[in-house]
């Protein structure tokens, strides 16, 4: 949000700098992010008028001008002669000149020089070299020179900030969730009174006080809300005899200022409103309402509605929208549609000032793409109460800029009234909440000077804070202002347990040092994926990890709709990063969650299976097969599991057929590891062999046994036999392993392959 301080200088005396100002409001939970000078660049530029203008003597494109700049300190006139290649001025127009030694955005600096020989004291300015956009300034051509209206030849010699309102200072605030009254001027100003520890003068007291006599219906027009849930209240007044046409200056700066342009004094009156009191509001065109009746209703299957970008929305029977008899004239509280538009010949228009449920506008905005102003403000949740204020404020300033005549009456449908909160005042409680030592009095000052009513050591909130519902809401307001920095140092007074890690927990930080001490390293990656990232991985048809997968009903992004179910694609892509990067040894480890549908659990309202899954992925000139063999034994002896068999594994697609592998405790698969199958890292644009692993976590902590045994040194040396056997290619080095251990029993202490001959004279006959 941003605030002018000439705009919050009308509800209290600021008298300290921007940045002192600043310091204060972050101090009392108003968040300054940005203090911005406008026109800070802009220096020594000044009012001047063209009175002579006569070709250059050297060139056919330049002409020598003279102009007055005003009076200098002794009252003397100042001229000066400025040589311009400029072909839009003319004798008498009112121009910017930046004098000698003058400074424009972007670092320029102006000095005296020659052009073709003739003496150029200074240069007159584009709104490019202002600084300034032609959105802005429409009027004027973007390559020449800024023509001033007529009327500022009185301001002759006066600093161009001062006469364009250039030297504004802004502050942009960071509003918390919580505070949507603070995304108003008035909200704000508020807070900066209570700061500054000054009494809050609302300019706006009148509106509460403004009697407006209920109707049920003006003009022929009529209201009805059929979705009280989603819209709390609606008032609609009417003004006729509309003069569409620009707003005056002083609407236009204060707009520009909070980072809006002006579009016509109508449309700039409802953003004028929304950004003074937070109230969001929509004008119509009384004749675009077929049959004059507003009807606040939720959206029908397939409806559609054109916005005022110009965009065609989709609706369906979720979403909220404000409709006449026949059609859609606005998706309520995100953006009205371009067939209520104020145009220059609308004479009669209405003015909406509603309140609608924020978690219905949030989920709408998401839908249509279509993130406001207004959105931003409704979903936080806005009051009720402050919806009469703002429409009796549009109409107040249409009657001020003489830009129509109020129709007498409103119409308001309030079916779902605000509650008024009320709150014990226990100072003893939020002392001991808070640790201080705060008097009774002090605490009520600060409560009053919010607005909030205290009543036989009751406070009442004001309407506008909504967020103030406890002890502990009032208990954060009184430290907000008496200080965060008064606070003493205290020890902690309760009870308190020491923590520790769990079993799973160690192990796995045992294994993240372990792969980092091999020289991997760590990656985190999100848990979503989409059906393209498991169909690069060979993931399709009735693979379990695409039938298990459950998809997201409010994804990221096309490219996160689904919870992953495998973690490889994430993997191989942070190895095609790295590949695309040039980096040639690349090894990386993840330890991350995946999800699985089984046996429908979502269908039947219980919840997916979650595992947790660490995968291994490299590639590399010196790591092959057995160096990830490797890792994944070393995983295991960490977690104490010595008793495991390795079997080879074809049917994961994702692997190379004939490189892959599957360590299991009995029956239960606890890893797989292998080469990638060339499909996928062609699909990945890998040219080099790419290695895998997924191990199981959670199994891994299930079989880990982590209380050693120790046994007697043996009294006999150790004996080393060499075995040779001819055996067939198609038996596993495990099966015989596994047949000698079980054979040698408790006399052998371990066996293990270390040569493999292959010769054709071998083969049997």
């Amino acid at each position: 949000m941003k605030a002018s301080i000439e705009w919050l200088k009308e509800y209290s005396d600021i008298d300290i700098d921007a940045k002192k100002l600043a310091d204060k409001l972050t101090m009392t939970g108003s968040k300054v992010e940005t203090i911005e000078e406008q026109g800070k660049e802009i220096q020594n530029v000044v009012v001047g008028k063209i009175l002579e203008i006569k070709p250059h003597e050297d060139s056919d494109h330049l002409v020598v001008t003279k102009i007055d700049i005003g009076k200098d300190e002794k009252q003397n006139e100042q001229i000066v002669q400025i040589v311009t290649g400029a072909s839009n001025i003319k004798e008498g127009d009112i121009v910017p000149v930046a004098k000698d030694g003058a400074k424009l955005p972007g670092g320029k600096e102006i000095k005296i020089g020659k052009l073709r020989g003739v003496d150029s004291c200074g240069m007159m300015c584009s709104i490019g070299e202002l600084g300034l956009t032609l959105e802005e300034y429409q009027d004027q051509i973007e390559d020449g020179i800024m023509i001033l209206p007529k009327e500022m030849e009185k301001d002759l010699g006066k600093d161009i900030k001062e006469v364009l309102g250039l030297n504004e200072i802004v502050l942009d605030f960071e509003i918390t969730p919580n505070r949507p009254d603070c995304l108003s001027i008035e909200g704000l100003g508020r807070e900066v009174a209570v700061s500054l520890n000054q009494s809050f003068k609302n300019p706006r007291n009148n509106l509460t006080e403004m009697k407006v006599p209920d109707k049920k219906e003006i003009e022929g027009l009529t209201v009805e809300i059929s979705a009280p849930d989603l819209c709390y209240r609606y008032i609609a007044r009417v003004v006729k005899n509309v003069k569409v046409g620009p707003s005056p200056d002083w609407m236009v700066k204060r707009l520009k200022a909070a980072g809006m342009r002006s579009i016509n004094n109508i449309v700039d009156i409802t953003n004028y409103v929304m950004l003074e009191l937070g109230q969001p509001m929509h004008a119509f065109d009384i004749h675009s309402i077929e049959g004059k009746h507003i009807h606040v209703r939720r959206a029908m299957p397939n409806e559609k509605i054109i916005t005022l970008d110009n965009q065609e929305r989709n609706l369906n029977e979720t979403m909220l929208v404000i409709a006449d008899s026949k059609k859609p004239v606005a998706i309520a509280g995100v953006m009205g549609g371009q067939n209520s538009e104020i145009e220059n010949d609308t004479k009669t228009v209405v003015f909406e000032s509603a309140v609608f449920y924020g978690g219905s506008v949030r989920k709408t905005a998401k839908a249509v793409g279509l993130r406001t102003e207004a959105s931003s403000r409704y979903e936080k949740g806005l009051s009720p109460e402050n919806a009469l204020r703002s429409v009796n404020r549009a109409v107040e300033l249409v009657e001020l800029l003489h830009a129509g005549e109020a129709v007498e009456g409103k119409i308001d449908c309030y079916p779902t009234k605000q509650k008024e909160n009320k709150i014990p005042l226990n100072v003893e409680k939020i002392n001991s909440l808070l640790g201080t030592q705060i008097s009774k009095e002090e605490m009520i000052a600060i409560l009053t000077n919010l607005d909030m009513k205290i009543e036989n050591d009751i406070v009442i909130p004001p309407f506008f804070r909504q967020d103030v519902e406890q002890l502990a809401d009032i208990a954060e307001e009184v430290l907000r202002f008496h200080g965060y920095d008064k606070l003493g140092t205290t020890l902690i007074n309760s009870e308190t347990t020491l923590g520790g890690k769990n079993k799973e927990q160690k192990i796995s930080d045992e294994v993240a040092k372990l792969l980092v001490n091999s020289g991997l390293c760590e990656i985190c990656t999100y848990g979503f994926l989409s059906e393209k990232d498991l169909a690069k991985c060979n993931i399709t048809g009735e693979n379990p990890y695409l039938t298990e997968s459950i998809r997201i009903q409010n994804p990221l992004s096309e490219d996160y709709t689904l919870m992953k179910t495998t973690s490889v694609p994430t993997m191989m892509q942070m190895l095609a990063n790295n590949n695309h990067y040039k980096n040639k040894n690349v090894k990386l480890f993840d330890l991350s969650r995946i999800y699985q549908n089984k046996n429908e659990a979502i269908e039947k309202n219980e919840l997916p299976e979650e595992s947790n899954i660490l995968t291994i992925g490299m590639y590399s000139q010196n790591e092959d097969f057995y160096t990830l063999k490797g890792l994944v034994e070393n995983v295991l002896e960490i977690a104490g599991i010595a008793r495991y068999d390795i079997k080879k594994e074809q049917e994961n697609k994702m692997y190379h057929p004939g490189r892959c592998a599957t360590f299991k405790v009995g029956n239960d698969s606890i890893a797989t590891f292998g080469e990638a199958n060339p499909l996928l890292t062609k699909n990945y644009d890998i040219m080099q062999r790419v290695l895998l692993a997924e191990i199981n976590l959670d199994k891994i902590t299930k079989y880990a046994r982590k209380n050693k045994k120790y046994a007697p040194i043996t009294k006999f040396p150790a004996v080393e036999r060499d075995i040779s056997m001819v055996i067939d290619e198609k038996i596993e080095v495990g099966e015989v392993e596994k047949i000698i251990q079980k054979k040698a029993k408790k006399l052998l202490e371990k066996a293990e392959l270390f040569d493999v001959y292959r010769n054709e004279k071998l083969r049997r006959k």
